[in-house]
């Protein structure tokens, strides 16, 4: 994916340690969408709101950048529904082993 903005992912990275990644949810172009993307174990996953979605500052600290695939209008989604499905993703792919009792 290529946003043509820079994520840090090189000396950025050497810079500043993480143990997790950062991972922006928005329709920007190069974002990928939801359904493809293998989420890390560890992360950080941030939110914008409704309209305008991300800073410019946002995505350029983020590792990586996804949307969640909508029919009809795409300006946005309600930041909470978005957390919602952004969460459930993640369960998921490393939800096993979860106790559900």
């Amino acid at each position: 994916m290529d946003s043509g903005v820079d994520r840090g992912n090189t000396a950025n990275a050497a810079t500043q340690p993480r143990e997790g990644r950062v991972i922006a949810l928005d329709i920007v172009p190069g974002a990928v969408p939801i359904e493809t993307y293998q989420f890390p174990v560890r992360c950080l996953m941030l939110f914008g709101a409704e309209g305008p979605g991300l800073s410019s500052k946002a995505l350029e600290l983020a590792d990586d950048v996804v949307y969640i695939s909508q029919f009809g209008s795409v300006r946005s989604i309600n930041a909470g529904a978005a957390a919602a499905v952004a969460m459930h993703c993640w369960i998921a792919q490393h939800g096993h082993g979860v106790r559900r009792d």
